[in-house]
C-alpha cells in the first residue's frame, strides 16, 4: 500500500491550497481558510514569489488607503511527465503545473525487453522538450496496469511482461530525474481526488475498465492530512464458476466479461467487420438485435462486479474510468437499474456510481500529477 503523509510545514499546506484552488488570491484568503497568521502567510508568499511559483497580479481595494496585493498561481513554474504503459504501447504527456497537456506522444511497443523500450521512449520524448521545459521538469510518473510489488522488487505489466524496480532506479540515474511508478487505478484515484469528481471525498473506489479491469480503494484522512490507496486484482474476481475462459487459465473471471477485449470479442462473433472497441458504439452496433443482447449481458456482469465492490468497501463513491466513459449515455441508466433493484440493501443509492469526466485519461493524468503531489504537497 502506498501512503502519502502530507508534510506539515506551512509551505506545503499553502502550496496545496493554491494548487487546488486554481484562482487569484490575496493573503487574507489563505490566512482565513488555513487558519494561519497574516505574517506567516506573507513569509511563504514571498518565498513562492522568489521561486516563481506565484506571480503578482494587481492591487485591489477601494479608496486611497493601502490596497491588498492579488496573486495568481504560475502554471509554468514546473512541468511533469506522465506515462501510461500497456503491453501494446507507451503513451507519454508533458503537463504544466495546471495539469494542462503541453506535449504528447504514443510509442507502439516494438521489442520484448520492456525497460529498454521505456528508456528509449523517455529519451525520445525528452529530446522533444524545450530547454525551459527540461530545466523546470519536476519528475516522471508512470502508470502500469499491473502491480508494483515493492516486496519482490517487481513491476508486473502483465503475466508475460515485468521488470525489476531497481531497473527503474537506474533510469533515474541515467536521466537525473525522479521517476515514480504506480498501478493505473491508484493513479486514476489521485487524479479524481485532486482535480476530478472525488475532490471532496474521504473514501472512494476507482474502477478502471480497459483491456484489463483494475480497482483501487482510496482513503483520505483530513484530520491527519494524509491519504493512502491500494490496488486490487479485480480482473480475476470470479463471478461465474465454469464461465468464460480467462487468459489466466481459470473460468468466470470478471475481466472475461467486462474488459474492452472481452466486449470486442463478443461483437466480432456477430459483426466480424468490427475492428476496434470504439467502432462498436460509433457504428451503432449496440442498437442492432444481437448487439443489444451483447450489451445487456455486458451490463449484467459489470453490475455484478460493482455490487461485490460496494458490498465489500461501502465507498462514498465508485468512480468508473476508461474508454467506456465516452459512451456512458448508452449504459449508465441500465447499469444503475441492474445494481439498484427495488428494495436494494445498499447503504447508499444510485449517486454512488459516477463515470469519470477524465474518461480513459484518468490514470495518465494521475501519473503526471504523481511527482507534483509526492514532492510539493
Amino acid at each position: 500500500m502506498y501512503q502519502k503523509v502530507i508534510k506539515e510545514n506551512n509551505e506545503n499546506k499553502i502550496f496545496k491550497y493554491i494548487f487546488t484552488q486554481q484562482q487569484n488570491f490575496v493573503i487574507t484568503d489563505i490566512s482565513e481558510n488555513l487558519n494561519m497568521s497574516f505574517p506567516t502567510v506573507k513569509r511563504v508568499v514571498d518565498i513562492f514569489l522568489e521561486k516563481n511559483i506565484i506571480v503578482e497580479k494587481n492591487k485591489i481595494g477601494q479608496g486611497v488607503g493601502r490596497k491588498a496585493r492579488e496573486y495568481s498561481f504560475n502554471p509554468e513554474f514546473c512541468y511533469s511527465i506522465g506515462i501510461r504503459m500497456t503491453p501494446e504501447e507507451i503513451r507519454i504527456i508533458l503537463v504544466d503545473a495546471n495539469i494542462k497537456v503541453k506535449k504528447e506522444k504514443n510509442y507502439l511497443k516494438d521489442r520484448e525487453i520492456y525497460i529498454e523500450f521505456l528508456e528509449e521512449c523517455i529519451r525520445n520524448f525528452l529530446y522533444r522538450l524545450s530547454e525551459t521545459e527540461k530545466k523546470s521538469l519536476i519528475g516522471i510518473g508512470v502508470a502500469t496496469r499491473g502491480i508494483v510489488n515493492t516486496e519482490k522488487n517487481l513491476v508486473e505489466i502483465s503475466s508475460k511482461n515485468s521488470f525489476q524496480l531497481s531497473d527503474l532506479k537506474k533510469l533515474e540515474e541515467v536521466f537525473n530525474i525522479p521517476i515514480l511508478i504506480e498501478n493505473e487505478s491508484n493513479l486514476a484515484g489521485i487524479a479524481e481526488s485532486i482535480i476530478g469528481s472525488a475532490y471532496n471525498l474521504n473514501h472512494f473506489v476507482s474502477l478502471t475498465l480497459s483491456e484489463t479491469i483494475g480497482c483501487s480503494s482510496f482513503q483520505k484522512d483530513n484530520n491527519n492530512n494524509n491519504f493512502s490507496f491500494k490496488a486490487g486484482r479485480i480482473h480475476h474476481m470470479n463471478i461465474k464458476p465454469d464461465g468464460n475462459l480467462c487468459e489466466c487459465g481459470f473460468r468466470g473471471c470478471l475481466g472475461a466479461y467486462t474488459s474492452n477485449r472481452a466486449l470486442l470479442f463478443e461483437f466480432k462473433k456477430f459483426y466480424p467487420e468490427v475492428k476496434s472497441f470504439d467502432e462498436i458504439f460509433q457504428k451503432g452496433l449496440v442498437n442492432e438485435e444481437y448487439g443489444n443482447l451483447i450489451m445487456k449481458n455486458y451490463i449484467k456482469h459489470l453490475a455484478l462486479g460493482i455490487k461485490n465492490l460496494i458490498f465489500f468497501s461501502n465507498p462514498e463513491r465508485l468512480i468508473i474510468s476508461g474508454e467506456i466513459c465516452r459512451y456512458k449515455e448508452i449504459i449508465e441508466e441500465n447499469l444503475k437499474k441492474e445494481i439498484y433493484v427495488p428494495n436494494h440493501i445498499f447503504y447508499r443509492g444510485e449517486e454512488t456510481i459516477i463515470f469519470s469526466e477524465l474518461n480513459e485519461n484518468a490514470s495518465l493524468i494521475g501519473a503526471s500529477l504523481f511527482p507534483i503531489v509526492d514532492s510539493l504537497f
